[in-house]
């Protein structure tokens, strides 16, 4: 897997360096549990380069990674949460990443598409926030329930080791005990993000060692919703800034295509998450 910056090794050899081909091969591979990274795009270098443009602005510094350390926690906060705010509704930053999309294979009208996040990561504990702290290990679809979903991350700035994504493969086919049979998106609403846990997450320790996903800012690593996946950070006083999304290929869930379910318990398909592609009948955009 070629590229800027230094991937780790372990990395190296999971991931498969990708190129645009047929959508069902993508979905194929993605639903066997392969990780795929993408390089050399112009849409996502342009949509990267737009959202660091964003992230400047809104922390008024060239270094944004590094402004944690001159603000006070509540203005990282109020910062942070702007800049979700603004990078979700940019329409230069969804427009790149359709043209993205198109250029993997998966065609936006044929897609249903979930909303495109900043992920902002700071490396101090003072600095609270639901949608800013480390994810604990997970699987997407223990919240969604959607076996044909995709996982997209982008990281904007270079990462550490100790400051990235971690995913754990070895677990794609193993069970792992978790909480999705009890966890609610309607009773995460009811309760407000203090009282209610943001996702459904493991109850055990992983069954092997995590991954560290040191991509390098420019590549795009896509990967199968049903990876046990989370985050870490480190005190080094640098905030990790990446670019997330997720979508399921129509016809994939027409085909009732997707990954094995080795352990969700989930009990409703989140369809309401995604805007529906243009082909999807009123009775589909539930």
């Amino acid at each position: 897997m070629a590229g800027r910056g230094k991937p780790c090794t372990t990395l190296a050899r999971a991931a498969t360096r990708a190129a645009p081909t047929a959508p069902k091969r993508l979905s194929e591979a993605l639903f066997d549990g392969r990780l795929l990274v993408f390089e050399d795009l112009p849409p996502v270098r342009r949509l990267a380069e737009r959202a660091r443009a964003i992230l400047a602005d809104v922390f008024a510094t060239d270094d944004p990674c590094t402004a944690e350390d001159r603000l006070s926690a509540p203005a990282f906060r109020r910062l942070a949460l702007r800049a979700r705010k603004v990078i979700g509704e940019d329409e230069t930053i969804e427009r790149h990443w359709h043209d993205t999309l198109s250029t993997i294979g998966y065609l936006p009208a044929d897609t249903w598409l979930d909303r495109i996040r900043l992920r902002a990561v700071p490396s101090r504990d003072d600095i609270d926030h639901q949608r800013l702290q480390v994810l604990p290990p997970h699987r997407d679809t223990w919240g969604s329930g959607i076996a044909a979903q995709v996982n997209w991350w982008l990281p904007l700035y270079p990462l550490s080791d100790t400051r990235t994504m971690l995913l754990w493969p070895a677990a794609f086919r193993h069970p792992v005990a978790n909480d999705s049979a009890d966890w609610s998106f309607d009773a995460f609403r009811r309760g407000g993000s203090a009282d209610y846990p943001l996702l459904p997450v493991a109850r055990e320790s992983p069954p092997a060692p995590a991954l560290p996903v040191s991509i390098a800012p420019g590549q795009l690593l896509a990967f199968s919703a049903a990876h046990l996946h989370g985050g870490v950070r480190d005190g080094s006083g640098t905030t990790r800034f990446g670019i997330d999304s997720r979508t399921v290929w129509d016809p994939d869930r027409r085909a009732g295509r997707g990954a094995p379910n080795v352990d969700c318990a989930a009990g409703t398909e989140m369809w309401r998450w995604y805007s529906p592609p243009q082909g999807a009948s009123a009775g589909e955009r539930r």
